[in-house]
Protein backbone atom coordinates (compact mmCIF):
# COMPACT_ATOMS: atom_id res chain seq x y z
CA UNK A 1 0.00 0.00 0.00
CA UNK A 2 1.29 3.73 -0.97
CA UNK A 3 2.38 5.58 2.36
CA UNK A 4 0.82 9.02 3.25
CA UNK A 5 2.69 11.89 3.90
CA UNK A 6 2.59 13.49 6.95
CA UNK A 7 1.74 17.13 7.11
CA UNK A 8 4.84 19.32 7.11
CA UNK A 9 5.20 20.43 11.38
CA UNK A 10 7.23 23.80 10.00
CA UNK A 11 6.04 26.57 11.03
CA UNK A 12 6.52 29.01 7.96
CA UNK A 13 4.60 26.32 5.60
CA UNK A 14 1.67 26.56 8.94
CA UNK A 15 2.40 30.56 8.94
CA UNK A 16 1.97 30.87 4.96
CA UNK A 17 -1.11 28.67 4.98
CA UNK A 18 -2.39 31.09 7.38
CA UNK A 19 -1.89 34.17 5.57
CA UNK A 20 -3.17 32.77 2.27
CA UNK A 21 -6.33 32.28 3.65
CA UNK A 22 -6.36 35.75 5.08
CA UNK A 23 -5.73 37.05 1.84
CA UNK A 24 -8.06 34.85 -0.01
CA UNK A 25 -10.95 35.79 2.32
CA UNK A 26 -10.22 39.81 2.33
CA UNK A 27 -9.90 39.28 -2.04
CA UNK A 28 -13.28 37.50 -1.79
CA UNK A 29 -15.07 39.96 0.57
CA UNK A 30 -14.21 42.71 -1.50
CA UNK A 31 -15.15 41.28 -4.77
CA UNK A 32 -18.35 40.53 -3.62
CA UNK A 33 -18.85 43.56 -1.94
CA UNK A 34 -17.66 45.49 -5.30
CA UNK A 35 -20.32 42.63 -7.12
CA UNK A 36 -23.63 43.38 -4.81
CA UNK A 37 -22.64 47.52 -5.44
CA UNK A 38 -22.47 47.27 -9.07
CA UNK A 39 -25.44 45.34 -9.07
CA UNK A 40 -27.24 48.03 -7.39
CA UNK A 41 -25.22 50.67 -8.96
CA UNK A 42 -26.42 48.89 -12.81
CA UNK A 43 -30.18 47.49 -11.81
CA UNK A 44 -31.46 48.78 -9.28
CA UNK A 45 -30.80 52.17 -8.28
CA UNK A 46 -28.91 54.00 -10.93
CA UNK A 47 -26.36 55.81 -8.86
CA UNK A 48 -23.06 55.11 -10.68
CA UNK A 49 -20.36 55.06 -8.75
CA UNK A 50 -22.12 55.25 -5.20
CA UNK A 51 -23.52 51.83 -4.67
CA UNK A 52 -20.26 50.67 -6.05
CA UNK A 53 -18.02 52.30 -3.30
CA UNK A 54 -20.28 51.63 -0.58
CA UNK A 55 -20.41 47.84 -1.71
CA UNK A 56 -16.49 48.30 -1.66
CA UNK A 57 -16.43 49.69 1.59
CA UNK A 58 -18.51 46.96 3.16
CA UNK A 59 -16.90 44.08 1.45
CA UNK A 60 -13.07 46.23 3.14
CA UNK A 61 -15.33 45.80 6.44
CA UNK A 62 -16.22 42.42 6.18
CA UNK A 63 -12.86 41.10 5.10
CA UNK A 64 -10.56 43.03 7.66
CA UNK A 65 -13.13 41.50 10.68
CA UNK A 66 -13.08 37.96 9.01
CA UNK A 67 -9.03 38.68 9.04
CA UNK A 68 -9.35 39.67 13.00
CA UNK A 69 -11.81 36.57 13.73
CA UNK A 70 -9.05 33.97 12.04
CA UNK A 71 -5.95 35.73 13.66
CA UNK A 72 -8.03 35.26 17.20
CA UNK A 73 -8.37 31.46 16.80
CA UNK A 74 -4.41 30.88 15.87
CA UNK A 75 -2.85 28.96 18.94
CA UNK A 76 -0.84 31.14 20.99
CA UNK A 77 2.84 29.90 21.72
Amino acid sequence: MGSRMAPPQDPLYAGLGQAIRIATDLLAALIVGGALGWVCDTYVFDSTPWSMIIGLLMGIVAGMRNAYRSVQRWPKT
